[in-house]
């Protein structure tokens, strides 16, 4: 029997969530599902999106009182004649997804959320109202549901589940030459960000664990977009010789394979950051703070190193670490892969998608 999952994507920005649906999606595609996306009409997320080849919808998705793309969702829920069900990633989506259901008078659809943040649950008289509408909620880490329940918001446990974020990997990667093309010689350590260049995710403190490092044959990759003060950040702290900004590249993990080590510096207690996850599923061991869902699967000392988040002189202590030692490097790299592989992997979650789904009758 034909099965129906509706994806309801409202963010006007290309994140870790967007790519959680997508790559969510395509296996879905793939397997027995019919799949189909709900997006605002913004271009750089649907030109992402369209590579599915599934059908999209642009919505205004405006959030809580949004009764228009409600209006829209439940007509296509209408028009749906399979067993259907609405997975959404944000609480505002929960809510047009909810009310479309209603409009539609289709009481077998289900309704799942995806919690992908690190933060505390609403208690107020909507927020009741739509925890008894989710079917499920979903957590991307332990960390992100014992901070959601720290309210004590009436959602029933039994209604949640966690499921790691995953990554799914390309049959074959083909390394883009990182050394010979910004002339880092056989002797030089890489080190690697990749990521949002934002205040939150700790690339200023990582510029500034930088300058502890300028003895050491050091050169910091990092790969991203955004806030152009960090270049001159790196100039105002002469270590502007030894960071390159290799500005957005996608896909990433050519890069990342290239990496001696990775850096994770966030600021903020992020649920379950993928980055840390790429460099562990090639075998590269991961320096991260220690504030966020990534020390879940990131064991200091075992797997990978972690810090305090803010404190540039502990980054750059683990950073001197691992630059200076090649064989607790490797060490750390194998077991990181090793783990990865037992648990981490892009299967691992979508059997347990896939087993929840079941579990709603789809």
């Amino acid at each position: 029997m034909e099965k129906t999952v509706i994806h309801i994507v409202s963010n006007k920005v290309w994140g870790g969530g967007e790519q959680y649906v997508y790559d969510l999606a395509r296996r879905q595609h793939a397997d027995d599902y019919r799949v189909a996306l709900l997006c605002r009409p913004v271009e750089a997320v649907q030109a992402r999106l369209r590579e599915l080849d599934v059908p999209i919808h642009t919505l205004p998705l405006k959030g809580i009182a949004d009764l228009k793309s409600a209006w829209r969702i439940a007509q296509i829920l209408k028009q749906t004649q399979s067993p259907c069900l609405v997975h959404v990633h944000n609480f505002k989506d929960a809510f047009t997804a909810a009310y479309a259901r209603r409009l539609s008078g289709r009481t077998d659809v289900r309704l799942v959320m995806t919690r992908h943040l690190v933060r505390s649950g609403k208690t107020s008289l909507p927020y009741r109202w739509i925890y008894r509408q989710l079917d499920c909620l979903v957590f991307v880490s332990e960390l992100a549901r014992s901070a959601f329940y720290s309210t004590h918001p009436p959602m029933p446990v039994d209604r949640t589940i966690i499921i790691h974020t995953g990554i799914e990997l390309p049959v074959k990667i083909i390394p883009i030459g990182i050394r010979s093309r910004y002339g880092i010689g056989d002797t030089g350590v890489v080190a690697m960000y990749h990521g949002r260049l934002a205040y939150e995710k700790g690339v200023h403190t990582l510029i500034d664990a930088m300058t502890r490092l300028r003895d050491l044959p050091l050169w910091l990759v990092m790969v991203g977009a955004g806030d152009e003060s960090l270049h001159r950040l790196a100039v105002d702290k002469q270590v502007d010789d030894r960071v390159i900004f290799a500005g957005f590249q996608h896909p990433v993990l050519p890069w990342v394979v290239e990496a001696d080590f990775g850096v994770l510096p966030s600021m903020v207690r992020e649920a379950c950051p993928l980055a840390p996850q790429e460099y562990m599923s090639q075998g590269i061991p991961v320096v991260a703070t220690d504030n966020g869902g990534q020390r879940e699967y990131i064991a200091d000392g075992i797997n990978g190193l972690l810090v305090p988040h803010g404190a540039p002189e502990r980054l750059a202590e683990a950073m001197r670490t691992l630059a200076t030692d090649a064989d607790f490097r490797r060490k750390l790299g194998c077991q990181a892969k090793i783990d990865f592989d037992c648990s981490l992997t892009y299967d691992h979650l979508y059997s347990a998608i896939r087993n929840l789904y079941q579990q709603l009758g789809l």
